[in-house]
């Protein structure tokens, strides 16, 4: 803010602490050009001189807007100036009524600081914490999630509750394997927030094995079979699980540290197994699963979610968008990631179908497409890249015949404007719903519906409007609520938030917060760290994030996590990781490490370290090896510069030749494919395709171009072209099927 006195300007600099009487008497002792006073202007700019237009992305920066508020003292008079071609006159109007409230609190408490006043009018103070978040409503009474499909399988207990394969699961058949399941961990000593681990593939048994925890009483936690052990031995250890289930197919051999082990495989041969319904003390605030996050510190960070919170948002979406006995859903998600929360209960408490692709299918376009028209499936739930890869498929080479998608609900990531508008093409009759919220706040807290007549200039769809029961501040660094436009950090409150991280007490104390406004009663928030504003009709904008945090396929990592891995290795001295966008809008993590003295860390032996502790989705594009990193004016490492393309070059150095380049018809569709999905024109058929950019997301892609009938897990397994080329013309001789 400058302040301008006459025909001379004076810059009045203030602190954080400065008062109203120190504002005053830095201009009582600024000289004056003449003798005569001259009228007060305060002018506001935007643009290159305010905001950051990395934080608000469709911000010109190269465009300095203006309002000038002028004061004519003899005459009692303020006039407000601004350009039009910038601000309308609501904004305008908002501007003066801060003003106002600004001068009114600066009158009232002149000792106060500056910075600290609140300038948000009554009126807008009451529609931002009240009128917006008049979310409450009745959807449950006071049950649990079994509770919910019991009375499904009651109700209908011949109806489908799960598809795999061949094979149809009713809503009987699941309940009562769950209630031998749930009777022999209560004998086991499983009650009210006993945690127990789920180390399954996703399949009926993955449905079972989650109702038999939550009927015994107890917390499920999903051990994703493709995590790394070392991984799943810490998430096993951090929830104290002391039951494990599993199967056979399994290696189970890093659960050593589990007393007691069970196997559905086992499930059905026990005579005279008690199929009832248990009764438990379990209620609605007792914990129904513990779902990890990445965490900065190194180690995963298991967050405690109730019943009550998580029926809420189920039976808020089911309710919402119609969702009944005669929808199904595809199960696509991982089961450590909460989008999987309503492929299995949320559809099933629906009186629905969940339909289970198994371990190859869920990996490729074409099979979703095959699984949607075979089984009729109504509802897709997935986060958006894996849409973008569908209509990618399905507008490259799919089946032209109208799918029978009817919703499609979406969140944990950017949600592409454009997107709604392609998937109506292949569904004519769907509703797309972007859905926001954190794993901390059970699942999802906002939602917004597309609509074709509105156009978003950020290129992304809004975050929304609260569900049911859930509510959405916007806060400042001081925790008061900003005006509409205002960037500031979002928080969410209501039934929906979870205990917070197991076992943890300081970090659930940073994240989940008291607080209160003014006459507004003191509540719980959680602090998501995404930068958020409101539109003027309360919709709100995700504008980025706060910290180190970023999504990856819709799933959130903390950078730290995996710097912290990459710092463990004996040669590395310093490890920094940044996310990097690429022009068709996919994120990719890029790390940068600098050697310890004598220290020569090598490529294979830095991505062995990270594959050994870290899932697929956190394992970075890239690694460079830097003899220093660049620093800001603070002395600290400048993660802007890195996070730039026009930085270094971010891939690791293409293996020796070894003998002549491959050639035949196999070697050139992977070669073309691979270039282009990793957008690099240098590949050769010994470069590993996971060290040049590659990662699960693009392996997909690029198997819709090369073939069909090729699984992702053929390029894990062979990940160079050349390897890949001998192992599809071994498979299927050398003439390539047309993708």
């Amino acid at each position: 803010m400058d302040v301008l006195d006459g025909r001379c300007a004076h810059s009045v600099v203030l602190t954080d602490e400065s008062s109203t009487i120190d504002l005053v008497e830095g201009l009582s002792t600024a000289p004056r050009p003449d003798r005569e006073p001259g009228p007060l202007a305060l002018s506001f700019t935007g643009g290159s001189g305010g905001a950051d237009s990395s934080v608000v992305p469709d911000l010109d920066a190269s465009v300095v807007r203006e309002l000038v508020l002028s004061a004519d003292r003899e005459a009692s008079k303020v006039t407000l100036s601004f350009d039009a071609a910038g601000f309308d006159d609501a904004y305008a109007d908002r501007i003066s009524g801060h003003y106002k409230v600004l001068l009114d609190h600066m009158v009232s408490t002149p000792d106060a600081p500056v910075a600290r006043l609140n300038i948000l009018t009554a009126q807008e103070t009451d529609t931002m914490l009240r009128a917006w978040n008049a979310t409450d409503t009745r959807l449950t009474e006071d049950s649990c999630l079994h509770q919910a499909f019991e009375a499904r399988a009651a109700e209908a207990p011949d109806a489908v509750a799960a598809v795999f394969g061949t094979e149809a699961w009713s809503f009987d058949t699941v309940n009562r394997r769950a209630n031998e399941l749930a009777h022999r961990l209560i004998e086991l000593g499983v009650g009210p927030d006993a945690r127990v681990g789920i180390h399954l593939e996703k399949s009926p048994d993955l449905l079972v094995a989650i109702l038999g925890v939550l009927k015994a009483g107890g917390a499920y936690v999903p051990l994703d079979p493709k995590y790394p052990r070392d991984r799943l031995a810490r998430m096993v250890l951090g929830t104290g699980c002391e039951v494990m289930i599993s199967s056979r197919a399994l290696d189970r051999t890093f659960l050593s540290e589990v007393r007691h082990h069970l196997l559905v495989d086992d499930l059905g041969s026990r005579p005279g197994a008690p199929a009832g319904n248990p009764v438990t003390g379990v209620r609605p605030d007792s914990l129904c699963y513990v779902i990890h996050t990445s965490g900065s510190t190194g180690t995963p960070k298991p967050i405690a979610l109730c019943h009550r919170g998580v029926l809420n948002n189920l039976a808020d979406l089911n309710a919402r968008y119609g969702v009944g006995p005669r929808d199904s859903v595809l199960a696509l998600s991982s089961p450590s990631f909460d989008m999987s929360v309503y492929e299995f209960l949320g559809i099933t408490i629906a009186g629905g179908t969940v339909v289970i692709p198994d371990a190859e299918a869920g990996y490729h376009p074409a099979s979703w497409w095959e699984l949607v028209d075979r089984h009729r499936v109504t509802v897709w739930n997935t986060a958006p890249p894996l849409i973008e890869l569908f209509l990618d498929f399905v507008e490259t080479g799919g089946d032209a015949r109208p799918l029978p998608l009817k919703l499609c609900m979406t969140g944990g990531d950017w949600v592409p404007a454009t997107m709604p508008a392609r998937f109506r093409k292949v569904a004519p009759q769907l509703r797309f719903v972007a859905l926001g919220g954190a794993t901390e706040a059970s699942i999802h807290s906002t939602a917004y519906e597309w609509d074709a007549s509105e156009e978003w200039s950020s290129g992304h769809l809004p975050y929304g409007r609260p569900l049911a029961n859930q509510r959405t501040f916007i806060l400042d660094e001081r925790m008061m609520p900003v005006p509409v436009g205002v960037p500031g950090e979002l928080y969410l409150a209501g039934v929906g938030l979870a205990r917070g991280y197991l076992n943890r007490p300081q970090e659930t104390s940073e994240r989940f917060v008291r607080w209160s406004c003014g006459d507004h009663l003191e509540e719980r928030l959680y602090r998501t760290g995404d930068m958020a504003r409101f539109r003027p009709d309360g919709l709100i904008e995700i504008l980025g994030r706060k910290d180190f945090q970023v999504k990856i396929n819709g799933i959130r990592v903390e950078l730290g996590e995996i710097e912290s891995t990459l710092a463990a290795h004996p040669a590395v001295q310093r490890a920094v990781v940044v996310s990097r966008t690429a022009p068709d809008g996919h994120v990719t993590l890029v790390a940068y490490v600098t050697a310890k003295r004598g220290g020569t860390p090598d490529y294979a032996s830095l991505f062995d370290a990270l594959h050994a502790r870290l899932p697929k989705h956190m394992i970075p594009s890239s690694i460079d090896v830097v003899e220093s990193l660049p620093l800001n004016k603070n002395g600290k490492v400048d993660r802007r510069a890195l996070s730039s393309p026009a930085y270094g070059s971010a891939t690791a150095p293409p293996l020796p030749q070894q003998g002549p380049q491959q050639t035949g018809s196999w070697y050139r569709v992977v070669l073309d494919a691979w270039r282009d999905v990793l957008g690099v024109d240098h590949l050769d058929g010994r470069d590993d395709f996971f060290e040049n950019g590659g990662d699960s997301m693009k392996a997909i892609r690029s198997m819709v171009r090369i073939d069909r009938r090729l699984g992702v897990s053929d390029i894990y397994d062979h990940p160079t072209a050349s390897a890949l080329a001998d192992h599809l013309a071994e498979r299927y001789g050398e003439q390539p099927e047309t993708p």
